[in-house]
């Protein structure tokens, strides 16, 4: 985890613009959502569909060295690329698209390291421990996950990191930025929208949830396709922060906002939107630590825990309107979560008490 000493460049340059002046149908007022569902005519994030699926089989693959099995780099490395890979998922065969060219072009150094490491490690492991990388069971001997030396567990890392360098990244920082949002809003694609309708589908297709998600009535099945990734840990901290139908009703309003053009409206549920998807990450990483402290004596569970965590944090760098610095995500890892066999119940106080102080989730912090 060396690479957590130096904090990636900033994305919070990307910046997007209010109500355009010239735009005589612009209210400049905010709107509430006349819909409860996210079905709008000319919807199309399909790429992004199709880029969660690869994920999927790349995660699958990766959390593969947990039960022994050796982990090819180059065959991870194809899979992001989508090149020289046979899917399982058949349809996936047929698509262009890929997953390497969307990752933050912050976390590509990172990606390459974690999964060239897995490779390594995944060959032939024997037994972790604290300098030894290696296979760790669980006190009761149910399961078993492969660390690196410092008990991080690199399938983890890949698919959290992922999941903020690649879904979070994109919706949050580049379909939001001003680049993709100050764009053609007149000229209608049959299935697609406008120019900017469309891309505002896009941002809310790296979510991952359907249509009807948190919507009075609406119950969670943990069977879905939809259970991966953003949207099942969005649901997972929902009870406690009731952030299904808050980021539901935002991008009902953001999308109803681009088709009324008030693009003031439209930038307040971009904000919204921002703040509301940190949190659940903040919220996933909270619940981790409070897992790992709860197991604290069990080097499996424990640092299988803190690996999740890690990557939770880790992400909130790729949001625009981050409420931690670069520097402060760097230094809360670096300085109590350097080494995963080492942490002390100090250590995760510490960072839980610096995330629920900057989010304010001192109230709910114990019960995440």
């Amino acid at each position: 985890m060396k690479k957590f000493l130096f904090p990636l460049l900033s994305v919070s340059a990307i910046l997007f613009t209010s109500c355009e002046k010239d735009n005589d149908t612009c209210s400049c007022s905010p709107v509430e959502p006349t819909r409860e569902k996210y079905d709008f005519e000319n919807v199309d994030h399909s790429g992004q569909d199709t880029r969660l699926d690869m994920l999927s089989e790349i995660v699958d693959y990766a959390k593969s060295s947990n039960s022994g099995k050796s982990v090819d780099g180059t065959i991870l490395l194809d899979m992001f690329a989508n090149t020289n890979y046979t899917w399982t998922k058949a349809e996936l065969n047929s698509s262009t698209k890929q997953i390497a060219d969307k990752i933050s072009p912050d976390a590509q150094n990172e990606f390459s390291e974690w999964i060239m490491e897995l490779d390594s490690i995944s060959q032939n492991p024997g037994v972790g421990a604290n300098g030894v990388a290696g296979l760790v069971e669980n006190g009761g001997k149910t399961k078993q996950y492969l660390f690196n030396a410092k008990g991080y567990e690199l399938g983890q890392l890949i698919e959290k990191g992922s999941m903020g360098a690649l879904a979070y990244y994109q919706s949050t920082s580049v379909y939001f930025s001003s680049s993709k949002m100050n764009v053609d809003n007149e000229t209608v694609e049959p299935g697609k929208g406008t120019a900017m309708q469309h891309h505002w589908d896009e941002a809310f297709g790296y979510w991952g949830v359907p249509n009807d998600f948190g919507t009075e009535g609406f119950e969670y099945d943990n069977t879905a396709a939809y259970h991966r990734f953003w949207a099942k840990y969005t649901n997972s901290v929902d009870a406690n922060l009731s952030v299904n139908a808050t980021l539901m009703k935002a991008f009902i309003k953001g999308r109803e906002a681009i088709n009324d053009k008030n693009y003031t409206a439209r930038d307040a549920a971009i904000s919204e939107i921002r703040s509301t998807w940190e949190m659940v990450s903040v919220a996933m990483a909270i619940h981790y630590l409070n897992g790992a402290k709860a197991d604290l004596a069990d080097d499996a569970l424990r640092n299988h825990q803190l690996s999740e965590a890690v990557g939770f944090i880790w992400s909130l760098q790729f949001n625009p309107e981050q409420k931690m610095m670069d520097s402060e995500i760097v230094n809360l890892i670096s300085n109590n979560l350097d080494n995963l066999y080492e942490v002390s119940v100090a250590d995760l106080n510490t960072v839980i008490d610096q995330l629920a102080a900057v989010y304010g989730l001192e109230a709910v912090k114990n019960n995440l």
